[in-house]
């Protein structure tokens, strides 16, 4: 083989080489720059969040359900971008879990309820919380001979047919607020011996299979069951009920924007219809609220947009202090029948 065949040679072989090399390359190139990033992710408990409204989530957000509530410390908290939370689990978070919301337009435009709830937090907690619904707590019971007529007050809960066959739900605190509102002496010693169980979220299959006659409990856990079955009945007692909110929040560890379009879909035509006939009313203003009442069934407008008057005597439940806790404690610890 000659000097100058063989040097073609090797610089065929050459160029084969870097061809090969380069193609390798390039396909690793387009691998690295091609690796898509998990999507965003939404956490939020079963029943949370109403379905009609996360299946608006916009792409490429998607939903990641628990089966139990969240709770700060869990493994989802952290790996999550967004989170509901319930008023219930906020004394478990502290500010430094979450980071601002940096809403400021969703936050001017909260209703009266909303924006006194987060007036009333520590103004740096307060800043990583949007208030997107609020239920109220209403009693809900089968129609039943030996039941007094519709409730006016909390007070119907004491009546005898319902001994052993009320749900109550599973927090001392809601029994405390609830009996605090009831004009008997001994109410919250007397409301406990009422109770079959403290169960809101299994509660209604105690009250379907007959075991109960009513129920305490959000008005969103209700009204699929109220819409379905005409033997049960539910009301907002006029003297006023608890509240139960739906918040959102963004843990301190993600870069994933709040998204604000999404939570304003949440108060718009023809989605706003459907959230409040499904029991969820949201925390921001709402625009011809009175024209939203009149579309309503008669049967139930008082009970999804209750009159205001009725909704300005409901009342939020804050996160309590060590102090008030304890006191709270031994009140519970007192009162057992």
């Amino acid at each position: 083989m000659s000097q100058a065949a063989s040097s073609q040679g090797v610089g065929a072989l050459s160029r084969r080489q870097m061809l090969r090399l380069c193609a390798g390359t390039g396909v690793l190139a387009l691998t690295g720059c091609g690796a898509k990033q998990p999507p965003p992710t939404l956490l939020a408990a079963d029943g949370m969040l109403p379905s009609l409204w996360t299946r608006a989530l916009p792409s490429p957000w998607r939903l990641q359900r628990s089966a139990d509530a969240v709770a700060c410390d869990a493994e989802g908290f952290r790996s999550a971008d967004l989170l509901a939370l319930s008023d219930g689990w906020l004394e478990r978070c502290q500010s430094a879990d979450l980071q601002p919301l940096e809403a400021d337009p969703l936050l001017r435009d909260l209703d009266d309820q909303a924006s006194a709830y987060r007036a009333a937090l520590a103004p740096d907690f307060a800043a990583t919380l949007l208030p997107v619904a609020v239920s109220p707590y209403v009693i809900v019971w089968r129609q039943h001979a030996s039941l007094k007529e519709t409730p006016q007050d909390w007070t119907w809960l004491l009546q005898p047919p319902l001994a052993r066959r009320l749900v109550l739900p599973a927090s001392p605190r809601l029994a405390i607020e609830l009996a605090a509102r009831i004009s008997e002496g001994n109410a919250l010693t007397n409301l406990r011996r009422q109770a079959l169980t403290f169960d809101d979220r299994q509660g209604l299959n105690w009250l379907v299979k007959g075991e109960a006659l009513a129920i305490v409990l959000p008005l969103q856990r209700a009204m699929a069951l109220l819409r379905r079955d005409q033997r049960f009945s539910a009301v907002l007692p006029a003297s006023g009920a608890p509240l139960h909110w739906t918040f959102l929040a963004r843990p301190a560890s993600t870069r994933e924007p709040l998204p604000q379009s999404w939570v304003e879909q949440s108060r718009e035509a023809p989605l706003l219809q459907r959230l409040v006939a499904e029991g969820w009313r949201p925390s921001m203003r709402i625009a011809a609220i009175d024209d939203l009442r009149a579309s309503l069934p008669m049967r139930w407008r008082d009970l999804l947009l209750p009159p205001a008057d009725l909704w300005s005597r409901c009342w939020s439940l804050q996160p309590l202090g060590d102090a008030d806790q304890l006191r709270l404690t031994q009140q519970w610890s007192a009162s057992a029948p």
